[in-house]
């Protein structure tokens, strides 16, 4: 009987006490959640499948084949016996795989074995490289059957009692009758033909490497472009249960087999392909110079993010290719059938095999060798480390770890919350980790010990920016006690963050900033800030809209920028200190808004510097941060400027001075009537004294001028003189 096991209420009880320890902070609680194929896919799986749904369930277990030793594997396929039969290099031997051993079937004379194919006959058809040769491997002994002249054979299928195959340099296809009987039925303008598949009406598909086609050759020998990829090349084809033809299209950069360089002369057929025999004359073939690459190898950094895109597309009959699945980091290097409507394709350089359907796609499992290159029923053969497994049933156990998670910055971990089905005799467990850094490292914690049941509700890891888990599956063998997860969650919260405040400034002497009351003029009233405080603030009516620039004399006007990464509402604290003093004093707390306008009547004329503390402790009453900037000196100047007559004739002449501030506007009106404005002499208002010229006319004798001076700090002097 199946135990259904959902871990809902645990986990929500973790997360309702963890919350109602203290008020919520901004910096919210998340949750890290995996629920689809699409997102379990992105870890990797050993022993674990994860289903088209988006389950991860155990997965079928792996047997090692023992004796298993080779460079290289680049071919495989199941003997009429059973047994699986390998192609391998660089010593050029056929394996033959049967139970949990290998053992050598045959040895050619080249250093390659590149395509393998059974014949009706029940013998194994081999194609060699380099070199071009086709053997017939029987008996134990392995004899010529054909000769392709070209350098690489990558395909071999059969269509009935005739074999097909394909060749690079040049890239041909050629149909082999019999015994050094055949001829090249098509020559590729690409260097090499990569991969064959007969489908069921008998069609022949070929893929080409260099520029990515699909050609598919009906019964009548006639040749049509199926799909022109942007890959480069055509490595895999092949069709599901439902008769719909599988591609997989790759770009990479690789290696050849054993260092060998593949760029070479190539032997490409001068204007129309004709039907000539596999021994035809070359004389008559131009020799041209192409650069390809084979990703039959495995890629020369294996793990890494190379140069490697694929993509995998569907056929279906009588309607336009679809491409299902896309990868910017893999290679595709075989696909076999699954099932009625899917495939299974086997990558590099990160080891994964991939389940892949018209409308959906999900990991099948990863192995620690980092190429899988064959796919044979329920073989799979690796490439670069060369092993091979058989997949098995009974006792097993599984591996899942999920890709690392980026919380944004240092956070606390919570609640542990996981849905699924673990039947009797089965078992499922979970360990964390957490750090600093994006890839783990040594500086990681280490793995928490497996924890199931109630021990799992809580994520066991020190705060950090990532975190990951890892899932072990185990079954007692007895074939129907599969345990699965199919929803995971893990709570975590951001550490609080300080605020930031960028800048502090103060506004032009005298100017205010005012919201506008709703209804009525704007209304300030001069309020202390506290019972025995000597600073005067502006306090309004409750206020709307943005606030507009006012002018109130003897004001000053302090502006900052301040944020909260977390969105947390900051209230500031303001203090003040006379420059060149070390000694703070308070001018005002809990200031909601970014500016604050105060009276400078009350301190001495001077230089003072204020700072503005921000704080988020509205929002983190239990984990408060602070941060806090100081402006440039700001100067206080409320003594208005000194006017001072020079001489006694005409023209009238004066100066005007300031202890502190420029003198900034000058004007003069004779008996009363309009303000006329002055330049100083030098011409520029820009120093604390300035003198100043009143030239007037005969008829201006004995009249009455008044003479009024503005400094910088908007203070006003105001004298008068009579014209003698």
């Amino acid at each position: 009987m199946t135990l259904r096991r959902i871990r809902a209420a645990s986990a929500l009880a973790a997360v309702v006490l963890w919350l109602s320890a203290g008020p919520l902070p901004a910096s919210e609680t998340r949750i890290w959640l995996l629920d689809s194929a699409s997102d379990f896919s992105t870890g990797e799986a050993r022993g674990v499948s994860v289903t088209g749904d988006g389950t991860l369930a155990l997965a079928r277990g792996l047997e090692a084949v023992s004796g298993v030793s080779a460079a290289a594997i680049y071919a495989g396929a199941r003997g009429s016996d059973g047994a699986l039969y390998l192609g391998t290099g660089e010593e050029g031997k056929i394996l033959r795989v049967a139970g949990p051993k290998s053992e050598v079937a045959a040895t050619l004379p080249e250093k390659q074995v590149t395509a393998l194919a059974v014949g009706p006959d029940g013998a194994i058809y081999a194609g060699a490289s380099p070199g071009g040769r086709i053997y017939r491997v029987a008996g134990g002994s392995a004899d010529v059957y054909f000769e392709t002249k070209a350098k690489y054979v990558w395909a071999l299928a059969f269509d009935g009692k005739t074999l097909l195959a394909a060749t690079g340099l040049p890239g041909e296809i050629y149909r082999i009758s019999g015994v050094k009987k055949g001829e090249r039925i098509y020559a590729s303008t690409d260097a090499h033909v990569r991969s064959l598949f007969v489908d069921a009406q008998g069609r022949l598909w070929a893929g080409t490497s260099g520029s990515g086609l699909v050609l598919r050759i009906d019964r009548s020998g006639t040749v049509s472009t199926m799909y022109d990829s942007s890959k480069t090349e055509i490595s895999s084809i092949t069709a599901s249960a439902d008769g719909r033809i599988w591609v997989a299209a790759v770009s990479g950069e690789a290696a050849a087999g054993g260092g060998e360089s593949i760029t070479a002369p190539v032997t490409l057929p001068a204007g129309k392909p004709s039907h000539a025999s596999g021994e035809g004359d070359e004389k008559d073939k131009p020799e041209v110079s192409v650069s390809v690459s084979s990703p039959r190898v495995a890629p020369s950094h294996p793990g890494g993010k190379g140069n490697y895109s694929s993509e995998i597309v569907a056929f279906p009959e009588d309607e336009p290719p679809r491409s299902v699945w896309t990868s910017s980091e893999e290679l595709v290097f075989a696909l076999e059938p699954f099932g009625a409507r899917d495939v299974v394709a086997a990558t590099g350089p990160n080891g994964k095999l991939y389940r892949v359907g018209a409308g959906r796609w999900s990991l099948d499992r990863t192995l620690d060798e980092k190429q899988i290159s064959v796919l044979t029923g329920d073989a799979i053969a690796t490439n670069g480390s060369c092993a091979v497994y058989r997949l098995s049933d009974g006792a097993r156990k599984g591996e899942y770890v999920s890709a690392v998670k980026d919380t944004g910055r240092t956070s606390r971990f919570g609640a542990f919350r996981w849905e699924g089905d673990v039947p009797a005799g089965a078992q499922a467990e979970f360990a964390f980790r957490s750090g600093e850094s994006q890839i783990p490292d040594p500086t990681w914690s280490s793995w928490s010990a497996w924890a199931s049941g109630e021990a799992a509700s809580k994520v066991a890891a020190p705060p950090g920016r990532y975190l990951q888990w890892k899932l072990r599956l185990s079954s007692n063998g007895s074939g129907k006690a599969i345990p699965s997860v199919r929803r995971v969650e893990a709570a975590y919260r951001n550490r609080n963050a300080a605020p930031d405040v960028e800048s502090v400034s103060a506004m032009a002497p005298g100017e205010v900033l005012a919201r506008a009351v709703s209804g009525s003029q704007n209304v300030f009233e001069s309020q202390a800030p506290d019972e025995k405080g000597i600073f005067t603030g502006l306090e309004e009516a409750k206020a709307e809209g943005a606030p507009r620039k006012l002018i109130r004399k003897g004001y000053r006007t302090l502006t900052w920028r301040a944020s909260d990464r977390d969105g947390d509402p900051l209230r500031y604290e303001i203090r003040v200190r006379p420059a060149g003093s070390d000694r703070w004093v308070l001018l005002r707390k809990d200031v909601r808004e970014t500016f604050y306008a105060f009276d400078t009547t009350s301190l001495p004329d001077g230089d003072y510097v204020f700072r503005v503390a921000a704080s988020d402790a509205d929002a983190n009453p239990d984990d408060p941060k602070t941060a806090e900037r100081d402006s440039s000196p700001v100067r206080v100047d409320n003594t208005p400027p000194v006017i001072r007559r020079l001489g006694s004739g005409t023209p009238l002449r004066f100066e005007a001075a300031d202890a502190a501030s420029p003198i900034q506007e000058a004007e003069y009106s004779v008996d009363a009537k309009e303000w006329v404005h002055l330049e100083p002499e030098d011409g520029l208002s820009d120093s604390p004294t300035e003198t100043y010229s009143v030239k007037l006319d005969g008829a201006a004798r004995g009249a009455y001028v008044l003479v009024r001076v503005t400094d910088a700090s908007r203070n006003v002097a105001v004298s008068s003189f009579t014209l003698p």
